[in-house]
């Protein structure tokens, strides 16, 4: 699926569990940055981070996607704070949307939701992932 947008637009990967390291594993096998929204963007606006829209989170994601793309990790953080109505209605927006970059948007929590409204879901289950190791767990 991930080849299929050329290099352009949005897809979310639902995993079913916690993985930085396989998303910095992706970003890196796709040639696009990774980015942290919870610790590069949430993090900056202190104890408001929570009140954060979904238009501000577009703006960043539109930001990454003219630097070239990213796989943006913890995006839940912001959707978590969102009704499910609001949750499916940024997902449809966002893979619908024609983005300049590509846009991989990692989903641990809300990979359900996601794939009952779009078909833009890239569902990883336990037995497609690597092992990870040790060090990876204790870092991550």
């Amino acid at each position: 699926m991930i080849s299929t947008l050329r290099g352009q637009g949005g897809a979310l990967l639902a995993l079913p569990d916690y993985r930085p390291d396989l998303a910095k594993a992706v970003a890196h096998k796709v040639g696009v940055r990774f980015y942290d929204f919870r610790a590069e963007a949430m993090a900056q606006q202190g104890h408001r981070a929570g009140a954060m829209s979904l238009v501000e989170l577009d703006a960043v994601l539109g930001e990454l996607a003219a630097e070239g793309g990213a796989v943006v990790f913890n995006v839940e953080a912001l959707l978590s704070t969102k009704s499910s109505e609001e949750r499916g209605e940024w997902i449809e927006g966002f893979v619908g949307r024609d983005w300049q970059g590509l846009l991989l948007v990692p989903l641990t929590l809300y990979g359900h939701e996601a794939a009952a409204v779009t078909e833009h879901v890239l569902r990883l289950e336990e037995e497609d992932l690597p092992a990870q190791g040790l060090l990876s767990r204790l870092v991550n």
